[in-house]
Parts: structure tokens; C-alpha cells; sequence
């Protein structure tokens, strides 16, 4: 194999996985566009007892629960003003602003 040819292979057994690596890598939008919205249906998420709306919560299966309680009003949830969705910390996919789980925590009053 001549030089040339393997200098080549070399360039491109290096550089293909760094491209993939840059394509999927946090805060890249490819990775954004892949993070999909939790689901009532999702296993981890059910068994936090996850809702898309506040409302729909059993109150005999969680009576702690507030219906002032919803994912926009907690620590976890980061979202910009005037979208429907945000990111949970938690469950580090997109929830709803109506949303709840059983992990709220509710925003802490500034100083």
C-alpha cells in the first residue's frame, strides 16, 4: 500500500469519529433536536407518578400533591418565557409546563 494511500485511511479513521462525536455532543443542536418529550407512558417517568397535567394527578395515590404544583413552578424545570415545554434536570428530557412528578420541588423565594 503506498504511503499516500495509508496517510489517507489514517485522516479519515481519526477524523470520523471525532465528527460524530461533535455532531451528538451536549448542547449541540443535533443532541437537542434528539431529546424527545417525557411520556405518561414511559416507565421511569410512570413510576415517578408523571402527568402532563397537573389535574390529572391521583390524589389518593399522592396526597401531598397541590395542583399549584406543576413543572414550571419547579427547581428542576428550565424553560424560556412564552414556550409550552422546558427541560426537566430530572428526567433530562422536555416536560410539559403543566406537568408533575412526584419529585417536585418547589422554587425557592428570592432574597
Amino acid at each position: 500500500m503506498p504511503a499516500h494511500n495509508r496517510r489517507v485511511f489514517m485522516l479519515h479513521a481519526i477524523a470520523g469519529p471525532t465528527a460524530l462525536t461533535a455532531l451528538t455532543a451536549p448542547g449541540s443542536a443535533r443532541a437537542q433536536a434528539a431529546t424527545d418529550a417525557v411520556k405518561e407512558t414511559d416507565a421511569y417517568p410512570k413510576s415517578m407518578g408523571f402527568r402532563l397535567n397537573t389535574a390529572n394527578v391521583d390524589q389518593a395515590k399522592f396526597p401531598r400533591h397541590e395542583a399549584a404544583q406543576k413543572c414550571s413552578e419547579c427547581q428542576l424545570f428550565s424553560g424560556k418565557p412564552g414556550e409550552a415545554t422546558g427541560t426537566c434536570s430530572f428526567f433530562k428530557r422536555v416536560v410539559p409546563l403543566d406537568g408533575w412528578c412526584r419529585n417536585f420541588k418547589p422554587r425557592k423565594a428570592a432574597a
